[in-house]
């Protein structure tokens, strides 16, 4: 873990938390997802935050022909490892305090969010994929169906590829109006910036820009991260956020 690279945003009852390579991958799926050397992975960094692995709720992002990328799930203690292994969505919610939420990612923007006036909590994988399928404000209105106000949310976007070297051979949207911002075409390829589309996105929603902070850590540049663009097919790191109880 890397100190300089943790939020400052929250207020003190709202624990984030992102590891680094040093930490070992909480993910390989060449081995199986619950490989029982990656969950001691996810254990022992668990523990060096003072949060029990059991107390986790495991998110795992899928990716096959069925998926809408926008899958929000609503998490209480019941969908914790010391229950099931994992719980398949785009994006966790919760308010319990003592509920952690753990993202393995390697490029994607692993966002949280939370409403300082509800203590509503989320964390978001907001890959490619799931941006295109607007999770971002889908994700907002989910938490004012829970009664937050957009204006009192804070967002922080944690270390993640930028668009200088998120580099595409092709992307359909590149004309829409609202991606001819964030997609830049140069070299016979396309440049995304997932996370100025997703800032765009936030603040049209009502967030307010002062309460939205991007890690300016770039995945693909800093060795102390996982790629999967720079070749770490099986390396992931973790976001942990957890209302402290």
């Amino acid at each position: 873990m890397i100190a300089a690279d943790q939020p400052q945003c929250f207020p003190d009852n709202v624990f984030v938390r992102v590891s680094s390579r040093q930490d070992g991958t909480v993910l390989d799926r060449a081995v199986g997802v619950h490989n029982p050397e990656i969950v001691t992975n996810r254990t022992r960094f668990c523990d060096e935050q003072g949060v029990s692995y059991g107390d986790v709720v495991y998110q795992r992002i899928m990716y096959d022909d069925q998926q809408t990328y926008d899958h929000i799930a609503d998490v209480d203690e019941s969908r914790t490892c010391k229950h099931i292994d994992e719980v398949a969505a785009d994006a966790l919610v919760t308010s319990t305090k003592g509920v952690g939420l753990l993202l393995p990612v390697a490029d994607c923007v692993a966002t949280v969010l939370y409403d300082v006036k509800t203590g509503h909590l989320a964390l978001a994988h907001l890959g490619r994929h799931s941006t295109v399928a607007n999770l971002m404000p889908k994700l907002l209105a989910h938490m004012c169906d829970l009664g937050s106000n957009v204006a009192d949310i804070i967002i922080w976007m944690a270390p993640a590829v930028k668009q200088e070297h998120y580099r595409m051979d092709y992307f359909d949207l590149s004309d829409s109006p609202e991606w001819r911002k964030y997609c830049k075409q140069r070299d016979g390829g396309f440049y995304l910036d997932l996370q100025g589309y997703n800032y765009a996105r936030a603040v049209e929603c009502g967030v307010l820009p002062g309460n939205i902070h991007v890690s300016p850590v770039d995945t693909t540049i800093d060795s102390n991260y996982f790629s999967h663009s720079q070749g770490d097919t099986s390396g992931r790191f973790a976001v942990l956020a957890m209302i402290k109880g």
